[in-house]
Order: C-alpha cells, then structure tokens, then sequence
C-alpha cells in the first residue's frame, strides 16, 4: 500500500471520529450546511483494472446559499484490481516477459460540487454535480517487481442522493448512486487506460 493510500485512510478515520464527538442535539448539524462521510463501492469501466470492488471511502460538505441550492467541496478515493494470467507481454520493442499479473488502479478526485436539494425535511432527495480533477496511479505487480505510472486529469460526475435525519443527535444516513468519468490516462505493463469511467453508490453517515 502507497504512503498516500495509507494517509487517505487515517484521514477518513480522522473525520468520523471527529464528526461523531462533535454532534449536537438536533436533527441536522447545520440547516445551511451537510456533511457526508461515505463507504463507496465502484464497478470500472476501463480494461486496466476492471473489477468492481468496496475498497474506497467519500467526503463531502457544503453550504446553502438557497434553501434549495448549495455549493461545496468533495474528495473520494477507490482502488480496483484485476488478476491476469500468464501471457506473453511486450514491455518494449525489445524486451517481452511470459508472466502473470496483479493489476491495481487507484484514483483520487477532488474539487467542487453544486447541488440541488429537492425537498427540505426528514428525507433530503437530492441532485448533484461534481467537478475537479482526479490524481490516479496504475500498477502492476509480477515475480517480485512492480511497474507503474502516475497521472492527472479533469474529472466530472453527476449523482442523485438521499439524505435521511431520523434521529435527534445531528446524525442522519446517506446513500447516492453515481457516475464519474475522468480524462486521465496511461500505459503499464503493455495495457492501456484511457479515460477511465466507473458506476457506483454510497453508503454513510450524513450530518
């Protein structure tokens, strides 16, 4: 696991604990505000890494500047693997290698979101766009060697929502339903990736 993977877990870590001591005594944290700490599972739509997997988390917050309109910010992380069998894979015009391999596809966006909230009560459906850009890394493992390559895009994803206040301690649930589409892409091991798309939905904690 990557040093950055591991601070994007002790981050998301970080952030329930501290959204949940810091819960006051009503429905909502804030009713010109929300926050959302998600479990994300993704089904890819690329050839590099193409299984659907639960390993990512999302954040969310943002402020009404309406009773129905809010703007905001968001970061998620996901990884996807993808085990190969043995072939024949040209590295170079050169040099070729008769190997299995792991493949793993990390992706990181981040950036802004506008959203628009459908109905204010208990249940808060709602519609939304986010926009940024999204850091991913692709990698291969075999034997005991490792080759992989970095990369930076512009990144889009439309979402529909629900967020659910049923208690009064400030905490709700959520869950969304989502696509993303990024422009990143790269070569790794004789694959490609070329703007890698993933359908996907959350789970979690609204405040």
């Amino acid at each position: 696991m990557t040093t950055l993977k591991k601070y994007s877990i002790r981050l998301a870590l970080a952030v329930v604990l501290f959204a949940g001591l810091s819960l006051p005594a009503k429905s909502q944290v804030s009713l010109d505000a929300y926050y959302n700490v998600d479990w994300q599972f993704n089904m890819p739509i690329n050839k590099f890494a193409d299984k659907a997997s639960g390993w990512g988390m999302n954040f969310d917050a943002g402020w009404y500047l309406t009773p129905d309109i809010a703007i905001g910010a968001f970061m998620n992380f996901h990884t996807n693997n993808q085990y190969v069998d043995r072939s024949v894979v040209n590295i170079s015009n050169e040099t070729a290698v008769y190997t299995d391999q792991q493949r793993s596809l990390y992706q990181l966006p981040f950036g802004v979101t506008a959203l628009y909230r459908i109905i204010e009560s208990e249940w808060q459906p709602y519609v939304a766009l986010k926009l940024g850009a999204e850091y991913a890394n692709m990698s291969s493992y075999y034997y005991i060697y490792k080759s992989s390559e970095d990369s930076w895009g512009f990144y889009m994803s439309p979402e529909v929502g629900v967020r659910w206040y049923p208690w009064d301690n400030g905490m709700g649930l959520h869950a969304a339903a989502y696509y993303s589409f990024s422009t990143n892409n790269g070569s790794v091991m004789g694959s490609d990736m070329e703007t890698p798309g993933n359908f996907g939905f959350r789970l979690g904690l609204a405040f």
